[in-house]
């Protein structure tokens, strides 16, 4: 099982909730569940019937609140567009749309992580996909003991040490 952090809109998968819970479920081979994600993510979240199972944007296993996405639908039907920012058609109806939604239901206040979306796009453009996911799996870990962190995390998990996660809005 392929995990695959890079996304189409600019996301970094690496530092979801969703897919970390779900890997360190498969680690411990047991079930995920929706408890083991943090308070702050959880209650954003309007499906809490859908598994915890994600192995990221770009793979076929995809957490049911990503399956839905009009931009990845559309990159996935294209082919051959790794990256939104990339499509001849960029800025298209559907970026435009997608963020007047993200707008009209305040998105970006409730899942902050939506804000990085336009910056990591242009960082990849000048990096390429392959040293942003360099860079991306630096930023997520703990400087402290190099644990993987998520978006949501306020400290490690596994040293306690209090972090600059989406939580405290540092990113």
């Amino acid at each position: 099982m392929e995990f695959k952090y890079g996304s189409y809109c600019g996301l970094y998968c690496g530092a979801c909730d969703i897919l970390q819970t779900y890997q360190q479920g498969l680690d411990a081979k047991r079930t995920p569940t929706w408890s083991e994600l943090p308070e702050r993510f959880r209650k954003q979240l309007p499906t809490q019937n859908a598994e915890v199972r994600c192995h990221g944007c770009k793979s076929d296993t995809v957490f049911g609140g990503c399956a839905w996405c009009p931009l990845r639908s559309c990159a996935r039907k294209r082919g051959n567009v790794e990256l939104c920012v990339d499509c001849v058609d960029y800025p298209c109806l559907r970026t435009r749309l997608l963020g007047l939604v993200t707008w009209a239901l305040s998105l970006e206040r409730k899942l902050p992580h939506q804000r990085s979306r336009r910056a990591n796009q242009e960082r990849i453009r000048c990096v390429g996909m392959t040293e942003w996911l360099v860079e991306q799996d630096r930023q997520w870990r703990c400087p402290q003991c190099g644990t993987r962190f998520s978006w949501y995390r306020a400290t490690c998990t596994q040293c306690g040490r209090e972090l600059e996660s989406l939580s405290s809005d540092a990113r």
